[in-house]
């Protein structure tokens, strides 16, 4: 019997790492499909990706930098919020160390009104859809402006979110900002890759309102998904 697509169901739910069938070729031509929806980024002009599979090159994270990580806990970053901790909690996301494994970052639970296919937006080319989950984290110490930011997907490889935003604030009160803080943008929402550091540095004008005073940043991911690490460099200084 001639098959031109396979359906799998699986019950209730889960994962399923491969999908193999053999069967006898036909001389038909198929039309090409659409690349898929998750398209990991590569270095380019948003941003620069440094792959943890990559042994030859060391992690941007752990080398020297001018200015440190106030997001990090031990310079007295706090996970404050998120709006979903189903396999982790946003206090991981600001440690000093690589992520030990996923559940040694933050990754939300899937969305139930997750379509069945995920289509990307021809304008964007992202992934046509609103759902998403955040977490925010308040800074060890203001940052006078926002020098680096680095977003790292270690060990999440299937499951790392499409894409990500990265929004700032400046405020006197945590209360503030889980209530009726406006927010601005620092890192619009962009694609991710997996089990990789993202690195966005304001001199190659990959952070926007680099120069404005941050208290908290929120990180946004879409449509959902795990990220390991978030780390903010900057100038330290007080509210």
């Amino acid at each position: 019997m001639e098959a031109t697509h396979l359906r799998v169901n699986y019950y209730p739910d889960g994962g399923v790492a491969r999908v193999r069938l053999w069967g006898l070729p036909t001389t038909e031509t198929q039309k090409p499909t659409p690349g898929p929806a998750y398209s990991p980024i590569k270095t380019g002009r948003t941003c620069t990706v440094v792959s943890h599979t990559d042994k030859s090159e060391v992690p941007p994270s752990r080398q020297p930098y001018d200015y440190p990580d106030l997001a990090c806990r031990d310079n007295g970053g706090v996970g404050l919020a998120c709006s979903n901790k189903h396999y982790g909690d946003p206090w991981n996301l600001i440690q000093a160390n690589l992520g030990q494994d996923m559940g040694d970052g933050w990754e939300t639970a899937r969305h139930p009104e997750r379509p069945p296919i995920l289509v990307k937006d021809p304008n964007t080319d992202l992934v046509d859809s609103p759902l998403m989950d955040w977490c925010v984290v308040k800074l060890g110490k203001v940052a006078e402006g926002v020098a680096r930011i680095i977003l790292d997907t270690k060990h999440f490889r299937g499951n790392y979110p499409e894409s990500v935003q990265v929004e700032g604030c400046y405020a006197t009160s945590d209360d503030a900002i889980l209530d009726e803080m406006e927010w601005f943008p620092l890192v619009p929402r962009g694609r991710m890759a997996p089990d990789s550091e993202h690195i966005f540095d304001c001199s190659k004008t990959q952070i926007v309102n680099g120069d404005r005073k941050v208290s908290h940043v929120k990180v946004s991911i879409y449509p959902d998904g795990g990220i390991s690490r978030v780390r903010v460099y900057g100038a330290a200084g007080d509210l």
